[in-house]
């Protein structure tokens, strides 16, 4: 027996002594980063960069100068070198990218870190590198764009990564992986949306870009084991002028290193902006 399934056993059979002491122990757990080591490829990227500070305990990395700024944002657990495969070609491309490390990610401080945290990182970027001419999120860095243009801060045209639809689905998606009960799992989301400040339901990526006219650009790999492939579709069923990618194969991380990914992302934030360009899936 693994670690993993002990893991769900206790939190199974605690939870119906103790559901609020188990809830609080695996909102503890969730927004509790980990970190690791950077490898060879990130630390060359860092090198060739420039590192920054902004809203005093923030960190971000620059690639290339130039007047046309793209930022990235990286997933949970990620970092602004990971991002290093799609900044390259950007600079190729005549781009000044700027990377965010999220709050307690990569070498950015913080108290928290969580949706909302992230969100607020790439309102202070703007704030500190802006204008923009686009942004790229990939993962729950992606759901933080859609954050950050609903409390005003419109980047330009957007590509999301492998979002999820919602907010509310990521957290019951741990729970069922943590083995809660759904008594706990309620007390689980309650906990983490008095910490975030937010009703999980209300940080859906879909609505939350619903107003947004310019192009937009979704990609998800159908085999995706960690954000629902269906999320995209619930994403884009209430966007205009989106299009969407469907590679197969690539999981949710690889797919931000994939070659062919990578170029299709470029050339869209290449192109200037024009009418309503859907693709069904």
């Amino acid at each position: 027996m693994n670690m993993m399934t002990l893991l769900r056993l206790k939190n199974r059979y605690l939870g119906k002594l103790l559901p609020n002491f188990v809830a609080q122990q695996n909102a503890r757990i969730f927004l509790s980063p980990r970190k690791f080591l950077m490898k060879e490829w990130e630390e060359l990227a860092e090198k060739s960069g420039t590192r920054m500070s902004f809203a005093k305990k923030l960190s971000a990395i620059r690639w290339g100068s130039s007047d046309k700024r793209i930022l990235l944002m990286h997933g949970w657990e990620g970092r602004a070198t990971q991002m290093y495969s799609v900044a390259a070609p950007l600079v190729e491309q005549g781009y000044e990218v700027i990377a965010i490390d999220g709050p307690k990610h990569g070498q950015s401080k913080g108290e928290k870190a969580n949706p909302v945290e992230f969100a607020n990182a790439i309102i202070d970027a703007d704030k500190a590198f802006g204008p923009f001419h686009g942004a790229i999120g990939h993962s729950m860095g992606a759901c933080a764009l859609a954050m950050a243009y609903e409390r005003g801060t419109n980047l330009g045209r957007y590509t999301l990564v492998a979002s999820p639809a919602c907010v509310h689905d990521v957290l019951k998606g741990f729970a069922w992986f943590m083995g809660l009960s759904s008594g706990v799992t309620s007390k689980f989301i309650e906990q983490i949306e008095s910490i975030v400040g937010r009703r999980s339901k209300d940080l859906d990526v879909g609505r939350m870009l619903k107003f947004h006219n310019q192009e937009k650009l979704l990609i998800h790999a159908k085999d995706d084991l960690e954000i629902p492939y269906h999320s995209m579709a619930h994403i884009r069923d209430q966007l205009k002028n989106v299009r969407s990618i469907s590679p197969e194969g690539l999981g949710h991380r690889k797919i931000m290193r994939d070659k062919d990914t990578i170029q299709k992302i470029v050339a869209f934030m290449s192109q200037v902006a024009s009418t309503d360009t859907s693709v069904n899936i």
